[in-house]
């Protein structure tokens, strides 16, 4: 059962806490685990900070050599240190094997994001040096995109394979890496490499978790650097991906997923708890959160969460019964104001609006990964075909970050081309600007072109 709150309960602490005060205890409670996993592979209890100084270093040191290595402590897979990369023959040929049902899934998919992300591109001025200022939009040169694959590689999650990658495609990006981690015998799910073979990525390299952080930020023999890195992944990577920040740029730094639903009695409880429940059975740590307005609607979501959780197939089962019982909630609040200020403070990863009227309701909606408006657009069809990618902030970033688009993978320069008319119409307050903060010689820069 999801715990019946109000708004003003003190246990809504932990979500409406800074994004910084959610990710330190995600840390925390991460740290405890690992340790315990850090003792059985590397023979020694550690932190995961200090694992991955560890594997940064190494990797800068040994290259190719310490990925190797690491890949057999942490995936239990046996590499040779030049055989990283997964040919694109295999890559095709898996694209020609898989049910061509999901062959057929995966390049709608494709299509649609591809379609939705063109329209993200922004429009460059004065390129042709026709005006007095102008910017150009220019793609970052090499990306790089973790796709993690579950334990033992039991969910190979391809999906973001065209989440993160045809974004960058669309954006004009030249060379694309894809990373993931490999099953015991080495080898990658032939969903993962299939959707790479309809992206059209570059590269494909059999490398997870911290070690796959660290080739792309670090580089080796095998695999260059790249300029950023995208793509979800835990706690574990996305601290490498911390690391990795100021030689590499990224993403975002996400945790756990979430879902809030906002609803009134207009709402299907049926849709509701299966969305609440498509988030849960992620994992543990996930958060399923409904607010809900209005007498009588929070029961029956509380009985169908509770039926449709005891049919779910075990192992999923057992994941999203812990996420609910943790971390689901359901608030009942006053009004959809009351609701839409909460949401707000909580800023979700992913919102749905399931209200009589949401266009009076969505303007007041500020801070969220995406919006998922109406019974129609659950907030699965968006993990996988909808158009928008699906890596999205979480924890409470969604009020400083955006998620993965096409116009991230781009950078704009500013191009100023004054003539002599608009340079002397400016330079008396640049001189006077430059003086009042001491810099003479950037005064006299100016001056010295007025003659």
């Amino acid at each position: 059962m999801l715990r019946d709150l109000t708004p003003d309960d003190p246990a809504l602490a932990d979500l409406l806490a800074g994004a910084h005060q959610r990710f330190a205890r995600l840390v925390h409670e991460a740290d405890a685990k690992a340790r315990a996993f850090y003792r059985r592979t590397l023979g020694r209890e550690a932190s995961i900070a200090e694992v991955v100084d560890e594997v940064f270093t190494a990797v800068e040191r040994e290259g190719d050599a310490a990925i190797a290595r690491y890949v057999k402590a942490f995936d239990g897979a046996d590499l040779p240190a030049g055989g990283l990369r997964v040919p694109r023959e295999a890559c095709e040929a898996a694209w020609r094997a898989i049910d061509g049902g999901l062959r057929d899934a995966i390049q709608l998919a494709v299509e649609q994001v591809r379609a939705y992300q063109r329209q993200l591109l922004p429009t460059g001025f004065g390129t042709a040096l026709d005006r007095p200022l102008g910017v150009r939009w220019s793609p970052i040169p090499r990306v790089g995109a973790y796709v993690p694959g579950g334990a033992a590689g039991s969910l190979p999650l391809f999906s973001s394979v065209i989440m993160n990658l045809v974004p960058a495609k669309v954006a004009g990006v030249p060379e694309t890496v894809l990373v993931t981690p490999p099953r015991p015998d080495g080898s990658v799910a032939p969903e993962l490499l299939a959707a790479a073979h309809a992206v059209g990525v570059d590269e494909v390299v059999r490398v997870g978790g911290i070690p796959a952080i660290a080739l792309l930020a670090c580089g080796s023999a095998s695999v260059r650097r790249v300029d950023k890195i995208v793509g979800p992944g835990n706690i574990v990577v996305t601290l490498a991906k911390q690391r990795a920040y100021g030689r590499v740029d990224i993403d975002m730094l996400a945790g756990p997923s979430e879902v809030l639903i906002i609803c009134d009695r207009t709402a299907d409880p049926r849709h509701i708890a299966a969305d609440l429940l498509s988030q849960a059975e992620h994992d543990v740590l996930a958060m399923s959160i409904c607010l809900v307005v209005g007498e009588g609607v929070a029961a029956p979501i509380q009985a169908e969460v509770a039926r449709q959780l005891a049919v779910l197939p075990a192992e999923r089962q057992a994941v999203a019964r812990a996420s609910i019982e943790r971390f689901g909630v359901l608030v009942r609040c006053r009004d959809l104001d009351q609701a839409a200020a909460l949401s707000d403070r909580i800023a979700p990863e992913h919102l749905e609006v399931l209200v009589a009227d949401p266009r009076a309701l969505v303007p007041k909606l500020h801070h969220a990964g995406a919006i998922f408006v109406g019974p129609w657009s659950p907030e699965p069809i968006g993990d996988y075909v909808a158009g928008p990618s699906h890596t999205l902030p979480t924890g409470g970033t969604a009020r400083m970050w955006s998620g993965v688009g096409a116009d991230t993978f781009l950078r704009r320069t500013s191009l100023i081309n004054l003539g002599e008319q608009d340079f002397r119409r400016l330079a008396q307050a640049g001189m006077t600007m430059a003086r009042a903060e001491g810099l003479e010689a950037h005064a006299r820069s100016i001056q010295v072109r007025l003659g």
